[in-house]
């Protein structure tokens, strides 16, 4: 295990040096009259408490903010308005006409704002999404009635589609970019209310539910189904957004609290009544082009991920998307390559992200003899001990982590043997499982 701890101590540095250089340029910003504070991405520590004074501009319940090119774009439920600020907090102008009891707002499609529109003041549309392009310009809107009523944030899921939470038919549902309804997520009933909600990893929306019927608190929801996956009870939530430690951050009436979700205990930030969370780059990031390439591309046994096909050349590769967002637990080029994993490429310039490109793999066995079907690895997730076993000699394996080190090498000359991951933390490892017929690599997640 000495080798094991040495390799830690060197994964840590290189995820603390990646995440200083790349991450420091995103904050989160929350609303808590009269002020915008922003926060500390990772930790939720409170950086600025006054970043914005609200109270200058009239703002009549501020709700949620966004950050639109080189500006900030803020709404104003009752003031039936979006403020708009520079990266500075300076105030540049307003959006007024058209829009009545708005809540929350978000970029779709990297070229539209879509605006959540519940009134009909001011010649507003009613229950509606009203689309606005960067310049502020309105470009009409697409009712969301009769399928749902009092729509109260909107998120595009980067894959084509947005989704739009409700507060009186108490759905999450989908549309696509032309604002044609899909289906719902999270069907009516289910829970009361939803206001925040945000795409915590692939496969999960984090939800932040107001009402008590059933129960409120702070959902995640499946994205594929909408079942429940976890639920933890909090009261009247209005936002929710996920801390780069794996916490998360709520609001409410109450104030601002960072749940930990291995504990199910909450803690308090700030005790004044809050809104929305939004992420911010304050350094003016402009995202470079998206890479390209065929998102489902072959390969034989042994390549990695330099031999993915993608422009531009010099991208940086993740396992997940979640990573890819936050730009966290990059993979060298040397990582070998599993068949069916999907793997996210991210362009980055001078410390900006673009969005991530998947790219799904398939490797071909014809030169390798390996029999899937006698194979067998258990418990997959462990919390220590995992046991494999195959029919034939197995001569030796190999542990590594995502970021292509490795910690474990083993000869073992038997079918059959037990490797204990105690010692190591909580994460996804690859082992590499060699015999005289070939070889397959494993995923391993440990608890």
């Amino acid at each position: 295990m000495k080798k094991i701890t040495k390799y830690l101590q060197i994964t840590l540095f290189v995820y603390f040096v990646f995440c200083f250089s790349v991450q420091s340029q995103e904050r989160i910003a929350v609303i808590q009259s009269p002020n915008v504070i922003l926060m500390d991405s990772e930790t939720g520590v409170i950086l600025d408490p006054s970043f914005i004074d609200l109270d200058l501009q009239d703002p009549g319940t501020p709700k949620a903010l966004l950050q639109v090119g080189d500006e900030i774009w803020i709404t104003h439920q009752i003031g039936d308005k979006i403020d708009r600020y520079d990266l500075d907090g300076v105030f540049l102008s307003s959006i007024q006409g058209g829009l009545d009891n708005i809540r929350g707002l978000g970029l779709i499609n990297n070229s539209e704002v879509w605006v959540t529109n519940a009134g009909t003041n001011n010649g507003a549309p009613g229950d509606a999404i009203v689309r606005f392009d960067f310049d502020g310009n309105n470009l009409g809107f697409f009712l969301t009635a009769p399928q749902s009523d009092s729509p109260f944030d909107v998120i595009d899921n980067g894959n084509g589609e947005a989704y739009i939470s409700y507060s009186s038919s108490d759905n999450i549902e989908r549309r696509d970019y032309d604002g044609n309804f899909l289906g719902n997520i999270v069907e009516p009933g289910v829970v009361s209310f939803i206001q925040q909600i945000e795409i915590e990893e692939p496969g999960v929306i984090l939800a932040a539910v107001f009402s008590g019927s059933p129960q409120n608190g702070v959902y995640r929801f499946s994205e594929t189904d909408g079942s429940i996956i976890d639920f933890w009870s909090e009261g009247n939530l209005r936002g929710v957004a996920k801390l780069g430690n794996g916490e998360i951050l709520w609001s409410s009436g109450a104030g601002i609290f960072r749940l930990d979700p291995d504990t199910g205990v909450s803690t308090s930030i700030s005790g004044n009544s809050s809104q929305y969370f939004g992420r911010l780059n304050l350094d003016g990031c402009t995202p470079p082009p998206i890479p390209t390439g065929a998102p489902e591309q072959s390969f034989e046994d042994g390549a990695t991920l330099a031999d993915i096909e993608i422009d531009p050349a010099g991208v940086t590769w993740f396992a997940t998307e979640a990573d890819a967002l936050t730009g966290t637990n990059p993979l060298p080029l040397s990582t070998l390559l599993v068949d069916d994993e999907t793997y996210y490429a991210v362009n980055i310039v001078s410390g900006c992200l673009s969005e991530p490109f998947a790219v799904t793999v398939t490797i071909t066995l014809s030169i390798n003899d390996f029999d899937d079907s006698s194979f067998f690895y258990y418990p997959n997730p462990t919390g220590g001990l995992l046991t494999l076993s195959y029919d034939k000699n197995i001569s030796e394996i190999s542990l590594s982590n995502l970021l292509g080190q490795t910690l474990l090498e083993q000869k073992v000359g038997s079918n059959q043997l037990t490797i204990d991951l105690s010692d190591l933390p909580k994460a996804i490892y690859l082992i590499n499982v060699v015999s005289e017929e070939g070889n397959k690599t494993i995923r391993v997640i440990k608890e």
